[in-house]
C-alpha cells in the first residue's frame, strides 16, 4: 500500500490568485489550490488523523477551534466562502475538480457574501419564573376562570403552558421581527434544548454591524429579566453558505432554468424575455409588499443572473456564441467546463 503524503483539510473559498500566508497565524501548514481567479484554503494535516475511525473529543475540538481561527482570520481581508467543517481530500486534484464542476454556484455565492457577515442570536428563558408570572397575573386569572376549573390542577397546568408557548412566540415574532429590519437574511438553527427558545443567524451588510449591535442593545433593555441572548459576531456566514462539496453547476443550473420556467434548450432572448415575464410579475410595486411575491422575485433575479453566467461560459467555448441555443442538460453543462478545465491546464 502507498503511504499517503498529506491529507488536506478544506476551509474556505476566496475570488482571488494570490493568496497572502500572512493572513494565517500559522502559515506553514496552509496550502492554497487555484482554479481560474478562486482559490481553495485548505490545511495540510496528518493522515493518520483523517483515517481514525473516530476522532478523540479533544483532538476534535483543537482542529475545530483551529478550523475556525484560520477562517475568521482570512474573513478578515476578504469575501470567503466557507465549506463544511470535516471535510478532508487526498488529492489537489479533487479540489481542482470541484471549483470547476461548481465553478458558476461558487461564483454566485461569494457575489452573495461579498461585503456581508453572519451574526447568530440565541435568547433563553426561565421557563419557571414565566409560568410563575403568568399564574399571578389578574387578568389571566379572571379569563381563566371563564374556561376552566380553577381548582382543577391538571386543566390548570394545560392551561398556563399554552399561554406560555403564546408569549413564546409573541417574542420570537418581536424579536425576529426587530432584527430583519436591520439584516438582509436569517436562518434558523436547532435548538439544543429547551431553555433555548430563539436561534437564528443573521446575514448582515458589513457597513450595518454597528446597527444591528444597536438593535440587539434594545432588544436587552426592553425585554423581561427572565429573558437573556447571546449573540456572536461578525462572524464568517457559515450559515448562508449553501454549497456541498460533492454537488457541481448542474444542479445549481438547472434549478434556475425551472424557476425560470425554461425549457432544457433556450436561445438567450427567450431567457430574457421569460425573465422580464417573471420579474414583472413577482416585482413588490405589483404585489403590494406581499412576502411570498417578494421572495419568488428574489429568486427569479438570482436565477437569471446564474444563467447569464452559465451562458457566457456556454458561448466562449463556441464559435458562433451570439447565436448559439443553450442547453441546459447534464451532459452539456458538464462539457463546458471540463472543457475550460483542460484548457486552464
Amino acid at each position: 500500500m502507498t503511504e499517503k503524503l498529506n491529507t488536506f483539510l478544506l476551509h474556505c473559498i476566496v475570488e482571488t490568485t494570490k493568496f497572502e500566508n500572512e493572513y494565517i497565524s500559522i502559515p506553514e501548514t496552509i496550502h492554497s489550490i487555484n482554479y481560474k481567479d478562486l482559490t481553495t484554503i485548505t490545511r495540510k494535516i496528518d493522515p493518520a488523523i483523517a483515517e481514525q475511525p473516530g476522532m478523540h473529543e479533544a483532538e476534535l475540538k483543537v482542529l475545530l477551534a483551529s478550523y475556525q481561527q484560520i477562517n475568521i482570520n482570512i474573513f478578515q481581508n476578504l469575501t470567503i466562502l466557507p465549506l463544511r467543517f470535516g471535510i478532508m481530500v487526498d488529492q489537489e486534484e479533487q479540489v481542482e475538480e470541484f471549483m470547476a464542476n461548481s465553478y458558476i454556484h461558487i461564483k454566485w455565492a461569494l457575489n452573495n457574501l461579498r461585503n456581508k457577515a453572519e451574526f447568530a442570536v440565541q435568547l433563553f428563558w426561565d421557563l419557571d419564573t414565566v409560568l410563575q408570572n403568568i399564574s399571578k397575573d389578574e387578568n389571566w386569572l379572571k379569563e381563566a376562570v371563564k374556561s376552566i376549573d380553577i381548582n382543577d390542577k391538571i386543566q390548570l397546568g394545560k392551561l398556563l403552558f399554552q399561554s406560555a408557548e403564546k408569549l413564546k412566540r409573541q417574542i420570537i415574532d418581536s424579536i425576529h421581527d426587530k432584527l430583519s429590519n436591520v439584516s438582509i437574511d436569517s436562518s434558523e438553527g436547532r435548538s439544543a434544548d429547551d431553555s433555548i427558545i430563539f436561534n437564528r443567524s443573521y446575514l448582515i451588510n458589513r457597513q450595518d454591524e454597528a446597527e444591528f449591535d444597536k438593535a440587539m442593545e434594545e432588544l436587552g433593555n426592553e425585554n423581561e429579566s427572565y429573558l437573556s441572548f447571546k449573540y456572536i459576531g461578525p462572524i464568517p456566514p457559515y450559515s448562508f453558505a449553501p454549497l456541498e462539496f460533492k454537488k457541481g453547476n448542474y444542479e445549481l443550473i438547472d434549478k434556475a432554468r425551472r424557476r425560470l420556467e425554461l425549457p432544457e434548450k433556450a436561445h438567450l432572448d427567450d431567457i430574457k424575455a421569460s425573465y422580464r415575464r417573471l420579474a414583472l410579475k413577482y416585482h413588490p410595486d405589483k404585489t403590494d409588499g406581499d412576502k411570498e411575491s417578494y421572495k419568488l422575485f428574489k429568486e427569479i433575479d438570482e436565477a437569471y443572473k446564474i444563467l447569464e453566467s452559465y451562458c457566457h461560459s456556454y458561448s466562449s467555448s463556441l464559435e458562433d456564441g451570439k447565436n448559439a441555443v443553450f442547453s441546459f442538460s447534464r451532459d452539456e453543462v458538464e462539457k463546458v467546463f471540463i472543457a475550460e478545465r483542460l484548457l486552464i491546464r
